[in-house]
This record gives structure tokens, C-alpha cells and sequence, in this order.
């Protein structure tokens, strides 16, 4: 799974701010590296208890007899080869085909809306088999209205004559 930030300027959904690509492995794997990080001291009781909650709505997903999958990943830095401790996502997939994803980054869940499945995606073309948003912000509606209004400015701006005056003097 792929996770993108976008925080600065104009969003540009080509040019994400940062991303991290996240490897969905099975939840009990994650729990057991937070057992290990807990032993060692490296993870705090608390951020541990985080870790644990997720693991258990993980299994409480499973149990439902409409869920095909659930997964856990940690969030990291492959050039580093590091995981950052208490960031972490939680992805469900049910069998109607409707995915959940909660990202967990120090304490606080994020929760992106509802997976959208990208019709034109097609193995080697390098385009996303499915995406979900989350926007607190309403960044995507304000960039979809910004490029709907200048669409609409460029259809007047054609259809009116470039002409008018210059003084008393008419120009084209």
C-alpha cells in the first residue's frame, strides 16, 4: 500500500509532499514487533496499548463473516530501514469489495473515506488500482472547483470576439 501526504501550496496529485510505501502483513506480526519494542524499551507502554486495540479490531473484523481480510503494516523509511515507532496502518477488505484503511501516526486515527477503484488501471501502467481520500481540509473539492472554473473561463474567453476599443480607435 502506498500512504501520500500532501501539505504544502496547491494540491498536486502528482507531486505528493512524502510518501511511504506501507507492506500489509498479517496483524498478529505487527503485535509481535510491539511485544519486542515493548521488552526492549524502545516502545512506551501507551503507544504499545495502540498497537494492541488495533490488533484487536483487526480480529473483531475478521470474525465478521463478510470480511475477506484484514491487515496491518508498519509505516517506515525503506532508505533508512527503519519503522517509526507508534505509526502504523490498519486495512480491511470485505468480500462485497469495499475496503477500510485507518492510519495510525502517534496517538491520533486517520481514516480515509471511501476506496474509489480507478477504472483505467491496468498492469505496466503504473496507475493505482484503487485510492481513498483523507481530507479534513476539502483540499481535493477546492482543487476539482478551481479546475472546473478556469475550464469554464476558457470556454467565455473563446467564445467572445478579442476585440474592443483602444480609445475611440476599435481594435482586434
Amino acid at each position: 500500500m502506498m500512504l501520500e501526504a500532501y501539505c504544502e501550496g496547491r494540491l498536486n496529485l502528482f507531486k505528493p509532499y512524502w510518501k511511504r510505501t506501507v507492506a500489509l502483513i498479517e496483524p498478529k506480526l505487527v503485535l509481535k514487533w510491539a511485544d519486542e519494542n515493548l521488552a526492549t524499551g524502545e516502545m512506551t507502554a501507551s503507544i504499545h496499548e495502540r498497537y494492541a486495540t488495533l490488533y484487536a479490531v483487526a480480529n473483531e473484523i475478521m470474525a465478521d463473516d463478510d470480511s475477506e481480510w484484514s491487515k496491518m503494516g508498519h509505516i517506515g523509511s525503506k532508505r533508512e530501514n527503519t519503522r517509526y515507532i507508534g505509526q502504523f496502518v490498519l486495512v480491511s477488505r470485505y468480500k462485497d469489495g469495499s475496503m477500510n484503511c485507518v492510519v495510525s501516526i502517534d496517538g491520533e486515527l486517520l481514516e480515509a473515506g471511501r476506496f474509489q477503484h480507478d477504472l483505467r488501471a491496468k498492469p505496466g501502467t503504473g496507475r493505482r488500482k484503487a485510492y481513498a481520500f483523507y481530507d479534513p481540509n476539502g483540499l481535493y473539492e477546492a482543487m476539482k472547483a478551481e479546475q472546473l472554473q478556469i475550464a469554464e473561463t476558457s470556454i467565455r474567453a473563446a467564445a467572445e470576439p478579442a476585440e474592443g476599443t483602444l480609445g475611440e480607435v476599435p481594435w482586434k
